[in-house]
């Protein structure tokens, strides 16, 4: 099967511009890409994608049409999963210092009693029910446990506790030759938690020079709206359709289709990447032998 990154073409301006932030050639370090619709800016966030795996980059990437709820703790969670989990023992410790669940326990004749476990060593007495806290190696186990809370108070000192945690392990980590990425795809789908936490944390850290060696690119139909004070830190850009020149590459050079009336393609297409691969997906239908499906 094809790597559908071979088929890439055009969007030189944006990934010139992340590779620069790469080598840390410019002081702008979050990249806003805002356009409609079928403009390719999947294409793009996966090609950014690529790079980071190819220069051996922690990378988090959330495409937030998988419609999860993102909340803080979820975000950071997934960053620490997917950027390696042993840089982010500090952070796992704090959550399992912080977290809890409710566990129900009923025997025959008792009835139920609720036995409230908090921490990373949290023991049920004469139940001996244990909550564990090394997974193996040097690895902490996350104990998968929930924020909670009394009160809005309570809750935003645990939120604080663990974002400051989350971001120490992230400035240990990122380094000048090993910079962490943050991609963000489909951002008009973002949770509105996941949104504040985002802007009020993340962002604002980069553009308060706060976590150095760090690159967040942000695609979407909508993006948020920054200020004149994020200008030296933010790079904001759209995505053009592709030219004539661009769709006889990707269909003749990319695709290998042939048979094709390019300008009638061009013309049909608007040149828009997502319109432009159904095209192709549609005219290529039942091109395979039979016995290929296999």
């Amino acid at each position: 099967m094809a790597d559908p990154m071979e088929w890439f073409v055009n969007r030189v301006k944006q990934l010139a511009g992340f590779q620069k932030m790469m080598r840390g050639e410019t002081e702008k370090c979050i990249m806003a890409v805002q356009a409609p619709a079928e403009m390719g800016k999947t294409w793009l966030i996966q090609r950014l994608r690529q790079e980071c795996a190819t220069a051996g980059l922690p990378t988090l990437h959330i495409d937030f049409r998988d419609r999860r709820p993102y909340d803080y703790l979820t975000v950071v969670r997934t960053a620490r999963d997917q950027m390696g989990a042993t840089a982010f023992n500090q952070l796992t410790q704090t959550i399992n210092e912080l977290t809890g669940v409710n566990i129900q326990l009923s025997g025959a004749s008792a009835g139920g009693a609720q036995v409230s476990v908090v921490g990373p060593q949290a023991n049920l007495g004469g139940a001996q029910v244990t909550v564990g806290d090394v997974a193996g190696g040097n690895i902490i186990k996350d104990n998968c446990f929930y924020v909670q809370a009394d009160s809005s108070t309570a809750r935003r000192a645990i939120e604080i506790r663990i974002t400051d945690a989350f971001f120490a392990c992230i400035s240990a980590l990122a380094t000048a030759d090993k910079k962490c990425v943050f991609l963000f795809d489909s951002y008009e789908d973002v949770t509105e938690e996941a949104d504040r936490w985002l802007r009020d944390n993340l962002f604002a850290r980069q553009r308060d020079k706060q976590l150095l060696s760090t690159i967040t690119v942000i695609a979407g139909r909508k993006t948020p709206d920054f200020g004149d004070d994020w200008k030296a830190r933010l790079a904001s850009t759209g995505l053009d359709p592709f030219s004539q020149d661009d769709v006889t590459d990707y269909l003749t050079n990319k695709r290998k289709v042939t048979g094709l009336d390019i300008p009638t393609v061009f013309r049909t297409s608007g040149g828009r990447p997502g319109l432009l691969s159904q095209m192709v997906e549609l005219a290529t239908v039942g091109s395979e032998k039979a016995e290929d499906w296999l």
